[in-house]
């Protein structure tokens, strides 16, 4: 049986920069952190490579958040297209820092019935996936469970996307 190991870390670094909370982490005696770019993906790549090379040194496992302002399912086309965007833009970073998973909040059902924000939900997300293969960044998407009956997102709709 494999040996499982229970890490423990805020979500959100207690120190700007990044690199700064994550040594502040290690200090507290914590060995996760989930990096959240809620508000957008500001962090550079040569950052989340110093981020990661620093973690990975520390022994801190490490996670990402998307940006919160994700519609895999909106009926305006841009919208979408932001969205793939933000989440790809998260999968580079989590690559570079060496994140194990991104984590997100798929969509809103709008006018959609929950079948049809399914269906368009886990085809975009297979389109995400293919991108990320494509540049060869091993990082697990894991969309959110959410609590808003307008949002996708219940464990059961969760499950079913596996």
């Amino acid at each position: 049986m494999p040996e499982y190991r229970i890490r423990l870390g805020p979500a959100g670094s207690p120190l700007t920069p990044t690199i700064k909370g994550i040594a502040k982490v290690k200090e507290l005696g914590l060995d996760a952190l989930e990096i959240e770019f809620v508000r957008g993906v500001y962090m550079s790549v040569e950052d989340a490579k110093a981020a990661g090379a620093l973690a990975k040194k520390l022994d801190v496992e490490l996670s990402v958040h998307a940006p919160y302002w994700i519609n895999l399912a909106s009926s305006e086309r841009e919208k979408v297209e932001k969205s793939r965007k933000f989440i790809l833009d998260s999968c580079e970073r989590a690559y570079y820092l060496g994140a194990t998973v991104v984590v997100f909040h798929a969509g809103y059902y709008q006018k959609r019935t929950k079948e049809e924000c399914y269906g368009i939900i886990k085809e975009q997300i297979a389109f995400i996936s293919d991108a990320m293969q494509d540049k060869g960044w091993k990082v697990s998407l894991a969309p959110e469970t959410t609590g808003k009956l307008s949002q996708f997102g219940s464990m059961d709709e969760l499950l079913r996307l596996r």
